[in-house]
């Protein structure tokens, strides 16, 4: 009889006794889609705002540029650099991996996650934004510091799987931007992952050693 009883609801849509305790799919997973990588390139687009303008960037990271003395791609020693395809161009984003004048490790970093801030995710730059790693509940000394080769690490291990990127950061052109790290006066980078993902996405922070807040 009990045998029959679980046929039963089966059939007509009532509760799978062998799935009851299972997990929910993953969200962020099915939100973000399939990334898509390419050889990186040094051809940029010209749709950024002028230097030093804080901003957020939309789009679809498709190429991750490793430290190193190449100089291809927009590569240099003490940064990674992501491509960001917005608008059917490409954005270059650097992220500081290391103090480039002395290359003393100097990056403190750590994650949070927390609901994408402001609009949500829309293909394209966004000015007249705020963000603030205080106002998300993070201090300097809930940031350890790693080695360059930790964040490095760190930063692929983030990317490893994402497809849509929003990054605030402070433009040094029309084709790019920098400064993805605490900078105060509501202008703190913060790279995001999954932000399509509800409730939650995936944020990374950056600071130095000198950066007490």
């Amino acid at each position: 009889m009990r045998t029959l009883l679980l046929l039963a609801l089966a059939s007509c849509g009532g509760p799978d006794p062998v799935g009851v305790d299972a997990p929910p799919p993953d969200v962020a997973s099915m939100e973000d889609g399939t990334p898509t990588r390419q050889a990186c390139t040094s051809l940029f687009g010209n749709k950024l705002s002028a230097s030093d303008t804080f901003g957020r960037l939309d789009g679809y990271l498709v190429a991750i540029v490793a430290p190193s003395g190449m100089n291809s791609c927009n590569a240099d020693t003490s940064h990674v650099h992501l491509q960001v395809k917005m608008m059917n161009a490409i954005y270059d984003v650097a992220i500081d991996a290391t103090d480039g004048v002395t290359n003393m490790d100097d990056v403190h970093t750590t994650t949070i996650e927390h609901v994408l801030p402001d609009t949500p995710w829309v293909e394209g730059w966004h000015t007249g934004l705020l963000a603030d790693y205080v106002s998300l509940g993070v201090h300097s000394p809930d940031m350890p510091l790693q080695t360059k080769q930790q964040v490095v690490d760190t930063l692929n291990a983030d990317f490893a799987t994402a497809n849509h990127v929003s990054i605030y950061m402070t433009t040094y052109g029309p084709d790019g931007g920098h400064l993805v790290h605490r900078n105060g006066n509501g202008h703190d980078g913060i790279i995001v992952t999954a932000p399509l993902a509800r409730p939650t996405s995936h944020l990374r922070l950056l600071s130095f050693t000198s950066e007490v807040f």
